[in-house]
């Protein structure tokens, strides 16, 4: 597992390195100490993972994750002295929160954790197990299976499930609901918006590569041309609307 370690403070750097070089399988690619320089070495070294410090000088650490969400970009073990990022660390998708100091067995905990779902993600048995995903509404949580949802949409640090006329919303990231969900027939068609093709009616193209898509409840959906190759892909493979479509 290539690791880049992000942290402001280099003797926190040096610790999460040391530990590391102790983990059998893990090697640490880069070092950063801003949020500007972790962005170009995750750019240069495309790690499969990143230890990343949650309050950096020019930037927080989810800030760092934000400006690869249009990327592939590394697992993330958010780094911190403040208990209360925790939530936010598992709303960004972060696979494992560690507090500062971090403890070593701690540490070793995480990276099993990331071992094991990058595993998952590069044999596709984590894809093809995924059937339902949790929502939420009124305080109450909902298991949803994966095919009665109609899109997902962005919303702030969470995403909105749609499914019919209910909405809910689930503690995830539109970036790795693509990664999952496109094997299963899902297409992003805006950076906010990812459609199951199984529940749309019909396409129509407009000008310039877009298309507009009608569900079967009716709602319309519009995509962006800069997501044109994927749709046409998406199409072509799974013969959604039939050969003509694919022109």
């Amino acid at each position: 597992m290539r690791v880049v370690i992000v942290d402001d403070e280099p003797l926190a750097r040096s610790r999460l390195v040391q530990l590391c070089q102790e983990h059998a399988g893990v090697q640490v690619v880069a070092q950063a100490g801003s949020g500007a320089d972790a962005i170009e070495a995750i750019k240069v070294h495309r790690p499969d993972l990143v230890l990343l410090d949650v309050e950096l000088q020019d930037m927080t650490g989810f800030d760092v994750l934000r400006s690869l969400e249009s990327r592939e970009g590394p697992l993330a073990i958010m780094v911190t002295a403040h208990p209360e990022h925790a939530m936010q660390a598992f709303d960004s998708d972060a696979v494992h929160y560690l507090a500062k100091p971090v403890d070593g067995r701690r540490l070793v905990t995480a990276i099993g954790r990331a071992q094991s779902r990058l595993s998952l993600e590069r044999s596709g048995s984590g894809v093809n197990s995924l059937r339902q995903i949790t929502g939420e509404k009124a305080q109450r949580l909902y298991f949803i299976d994966v095919e009665t949802i109609d899109y997902v949409e962005s919303e702030a640090n969470y995403v909105a499930l749609h499914v019919d006329e209910e909405r809910y919303l689930a503690r995830n990231t539109m970036k790795h609901l693509a990664g999952v969900l496109g094997p299963l027939g899902f297409v992003r068609i805006e950076r906010s918006l990812l459609i199951n093709l199984r529940r749309v009616a019909f396409a129509e193209r407009l000008d310039r590569g877009a298309f507009v898509f009608t569900l079967r409840n009716g709602r319309r959906l519009v995509s962006s041309s800069t997501y044109r190759k994927g749709i046409l892909e998406e199409i072509r493979r799974g013969q959604f609307f039939g050969h003509s479509a694919a022109h």
